[in-house]
């Protein structure tokens, strides 16, 4: 098994024992106020889904994602930052994750996500 599939095995097993009412921190992402989104960020925008549809991704304009497993019943939030070709999550639980855009498609670990 590929060591990244791995620590995605370890991190679900640690989100299945930690408690419904974890605490939450102050994101660290600082956001530089522009006019609009520049073209990498526009092309990120958007709900973003994996080919089974088990995982649901929004990225929102204001910086801001939704990620959801509508089957499991499991929702994170948090912060996304765009630079050029990746993208930059950081979860409200403090979580981190590097995600890479190429030709319509959003990686994130070993997932693969399309536009919805």
């Amino acid at each position: 098994m590929p060591f990244s599939q791995v620590l995605q095995a370890l991190g679900q097993l640690a989100s299945d024992f930690t408690p419904s009412s974890r605490s939450v921190r102050p994101l660290e992402i600082d956001f530089i106020e522009t006019d609009g989104p520049s073209p990498f960020e526009q092309a990120a925008i958007g709900t973003w889904t994996t080919e089974d549809g088990a995982i649901l991704i929004d990225l929102r304009p204001d910086g801001q994602f939704q990620k959801e497993k509508p089957a499991a019943g499991g929702q994170h939030r948090g912060r996304y930052a765009v630079d050029r070709s990746k993208l930059y999550f950081e979860g409200e639980t403090g979580w981190v994750a590097l995600g890479k855009l190429k030709r319509g498609t959003l990686s994130i670990g070993e997932k693969r996500f399309r536009k919805a």
